[in-house]
């Protein structure tokens, strides 16, 4: 009998570890196509529903599985932009915040049963750092060790015709944390047969689970099902920040850019299919507070002269640049207060702006960029085209100036 017994042991140890090194394999094998290295899965895999499958298929983390995975979901109020414009701005600019897309082919049912089906495509969003740390695992052992932590962000929402209002404007995201053993490759290979215990459920949050997850605690606005990876919880907690602040900063970024394009071409009539709407005065110094902006006198100290002439000189400037630049100029006026942008159409990253505040006497020439000014070149190197076709720009407004000036001596 314990000849018996001892073989069957061998038999369960084996299966339990044939599963955790699958278990193992196949997370690895994400890693290792997410970051390039691997392509043993074709390029447009639809990695996301294979992730989701994974988890439905292992509702519990083999005992020696060196890999882990969290599935997770994340919601945030987008304010004025709708949800999938935002996603789409940051799956469009995923390198400003430490991100790449990831492309999912995706195949819709075509109508015409002559026709075949189109290829659709949709984004998922990667990143991918490293961690380190010191771990007790459920028997009591001390462990070191050197994980690749990979990140997969997706949009996670209806079809934007279906959705209602309110739901066009809440970004609603879900995520998956993949750790990967830097160090072991492979599952332990003894077992304590004595010692087994209820394995842990794989990490999710109660919606991605439907709630059904038994006993729980509450981490940082998470639930966890008990026992959580210490060194997961950590990397979650990193990812769920990482989303906020990426997302955060993308709203203002998108907001940001929507005015800029409304204030460039919200006055053309033949773009009106595109709803670009004038800019008001409020919404034009909204975009003057997220934007970057610099005095005539800084950029060429010899412009100075400009910034002290007087308020009855402004105004006779923006007539002439309203006269001098039809086609370029974008004039608002607020009980007095007036500012003039004078639009680069070469180089539409920048323009240049005359303030007039004629009842508190303020007055100012700028140059304003939606990103900052590129740095300037070495003396050997050539100068970015963008800073050439600025100086250009802001050379036409003062040779502008200068004719007021001459004028005015007349």
């Amino acid at each position: 009998m314990s000849m018996l017994f001892t073989e069957e042991c061998d038999k369960v140890r084996d299966l339990m570890h044939v599963h955790s090194f699958s278990y193992d394999f196949h997370l690895r094998v994400v890693h290792q196509y997410l970051v390039g290295s691997h392509m043993t899965l074709r390029q447009g895999y639809q990695l996301t529903d294979f992730l989701d499958d994974f988890i439905s298929h292992h509702p519990d983390i083999p005992k020696f599985g060196r890999n882990h995975v969290f599935q997770g979901s994340f919601s945030i109020s987008t304010g004025m932009i709708t949800a999938h414009q935002l996603y789409n701005y940051i799956t469009d600019h995923a390198g400003t915040y430490g991100m790449k897309p990831l492309r999912m082919s995706k195949t819709a049912a075509s109508t015409d049963a002559k026709k075949a089906a189109p290829d659709l495509h949709e984004y998922a969003l990667v990143a991918v750092w490293n961690s380190s740390g010191s771990y007790t695992d459920l028997e009591g052992q001390h462990h070191h060790d050197d994980f690749d932590v990979t990140l997969v962000v997706c949009h996670n929402s209806a079809p934007f015709e279906e959705q209602s209002d309110s739901e066009r404007h809440l970004l609603r995201l879900r995520f998956y944390v993949i750790m990967t053993s830097q160090r072991e490759l492979f599952p332990r290979l003894t077992a304590d047969m004595r010692r087994f215990r209820k394995l842990p459920q794989i990490h999710r949050d109660p919606a991605e689970a439907g709630g059904k997850l038994g006993g729980r605690a509450e981490a940082g606005g998470l639930l966890y099902s008990p026992p959580l990876f210490p060194l997961l919880n950590t990397e979650v907690a990193t990812a769920r920040r990482k989303i906020q602040a990426s997302v955060e900063q993308a709203m203002g970024h998108c907001r940001r850019d929507n005015l800029w394009r409304r204030l460039f071409h919200g006055e053309h009539l033949a773009l009106d299919k595109l709803k670009l709407t004038r800019l008001t005065f409020s919404e034009l110094e909204e975009l003057l507070e997220a934007v970057q902006s610099r005095s005539v006198g800084e950029i060429d100290p010899q412009l100075d002269c400009f910034l002290t002439m007087s308020p009855a000189w402004y105004q006779s400037l923006i007539k002439v640049l309203l006269s001098r630049f039809p086609h370029s100029c974008r004039h608002f006026d607020d009980s007095g207060v007036q500012y003039l942008a004078v639009l680069n159409q070469k180089f539409t990253d920048c323009f240049v702006l005359v303030f007039l505040d004629s009842q508190a006497g303020k007055t100012s020439l700028k140059v304003v960029f939606r990103e900052p000014l590129p740095s300037q070149p070495q003396a050997n190197s050539s100068p970015p085209p963008q800073l050439v076709s600025m100086y250009h720009h802001l050379e036409s407004v003062i040779n502008t100036a200068c004719y007021n000036l001459w004028t005015g001596l007349l």
